[in-house]
C-alpha cells in the first residue's frame, strides 16, 4: 500500500509523477483502442482527455476531471452521444485503474469528478 497523499500528488503530478501519469494514460488508451472504434478513441484522447486533470484523494482514490462539455469537443467522428459518454466513462475508469497500478494503490473505489 502506498503512502501517497492528496497534497503530495497535487504538488508532484507534473514533476516527479509525470512519467507515471503518462504510462497510466497510455495503457488506458491501448486498452480502449483494442476494444472500441479507433477514430472515436483517438478523438476522445486528443480532444477530451488531453484537457483532463487527474486527482487523488486518500478516501476516494483517483479521479479524472474532464473539461466542460466533453461531448461537444468531439469533432471528426459520427457517434451517438450515449455511446460516446459510455466510452469516455470507461476510458476514465481505466485511467484510474492504471493510476492505482502505477502508484501501488489497490482496492479503492474510484469515482469520476
Amino acid at each position: 500500500m502506498s503512502d501517497l497523499t492528496a497534497e503530495e500528488f497535487e504538488e508532484q503530478k507534473y514533476v516527479d509523477y509525470f512519467p507515471k501519469l503518462e504510462t497510466a494514460y497510455k495503457r488506458a488508451f491501448d486498452d480502449m483502442n483494442g476494444t472500441y472504434d479507433r477514430k472515436l478513441v483517438h478523438a476522445i484522447d486528443q480532444q477530451v482527455l488531453s484537457e483532463s486533470e487527474p486527482f487523488y484523494e486518500a478516501d476516494s482514490g483517483f479521479s479524472v476531471e474532464l473539461p466542460a462539455d466533453p461531448l461537444d469537443r468531439l469533432a471528426g467522428v459520427q457517434v451517438d452521444a450515449d455511446h460516446a459518454r459510455d466510452v469516455i466513462d470507461e476510458h476514465t475508469d481505466r485511467i484510474c485503474v492504471h493510476l492505482r497500478d502505477q502508484f501501488g494503490i489497490g482496492g479503492q473505489a474510484d469515482e469520476k469528478a
